[in-house]
């Protein structure tokens, strides 16, 4: 067999090279395609699911006459009737990703003896709840810099500092973000309900301004606050 044949037989080093950078781009480019395929799916799924929320928090204020964590659904620390005692802390109550209002199936008010504690049939009034069903995504770590430490929160700080709030009931956006730690601190470290833990999962929506222009955020694929691919929905 002479040297010719065995030519024929095999790909030179310059070959092989090329075929690889032929496949890394046809790679790179599918990738690519992929992930904006992914993107704009999930801009629907958020849309979607930003208007339902929406809905309830509209709901809600219709049936009780306030928004979420305001007037008689605020902590009893800030004028309201909510017990202090219900809530892990008042950072977790305040923060602007706490749900835990419209997803729960015991009225906020309950045992207060407040005239909005549960629904009235004569008046028409009254916490009418739960206002989102298939929304409890379980506990979710969060750094306490998101909220001002006010009861409406505030667009102000960034979801990336502070110390971490732990089992906050929050909804997920469709967008993953890995879990990440930082300063030894595990931020966004959502767990089922069950207590296992998710690797990845969406960042958590925001509600702000519950006294005047209330506005929905989801963080968008960067997962970061503030940032040019936020996506806002104003409900009022």
């Amino acid at each position: 067999m002479n040297k010719s044949s065995l030519s024929k037989k095999g790909f030179t080093l310059l070959e092989l090279l090329i075929v690889v950078a032929i496949l890394a781009a046809t790679a790179f480019v599918v990738t690519g395609s992929y992930k904006g395929v992914i993107n704009k799916v999930n801009d629907g799924v958020v849309l979607t699911e930003m208007q339902q929320i929406a809905t309830a928090v509209q709901r809600f204020k219709q049936d009780t006459g306030y928004y979420p964590k305001t007037g008689p659904f605020a902590l009893n620390t800030d004028g309201g009737l909510v017990l202090a005692s219900s809530v892990p802390s008042a950072s977790w109550f305040y923060s602007p990703a706490n749900f835990y209002q419209l997803i729960s199936h015991t009225s906020p008010l309950d045992g207060t003896g407040h005239t909005l504690e549960t629904w009235n049939v004569e008046t028409g009034r009254g916490w009418n709840g739960p206002y989102l069903l298939g929304h409890n995504d379980g506990a979710l770590n969060i750094g306490d810099d998101i909220n001002d430490g006010t009861a409406h929160g505030d667009e102000a700080g960034s979801p990336f500092l502070g110390t971490s709030i732990s089992a906050l009931q929050a909804i997920a956006d469709p967008f993953e973000q890995k879990v990440f730690w930082k300063d030894g601190n595990l931020f966004f470290g959502w767990k089922t309900t069950a207590g296992i833990p998710r690797e990845q999962y969406g960042s958590p929506y925001l509600l702000f301004g519950l006294t005047n222009e209330v506005l929905l955020v989801s963080m968008g694929p960067d997962g970061e606050n503030y940032t040019d691919d936020d996506i806002k929905l104003r409900i009022n």
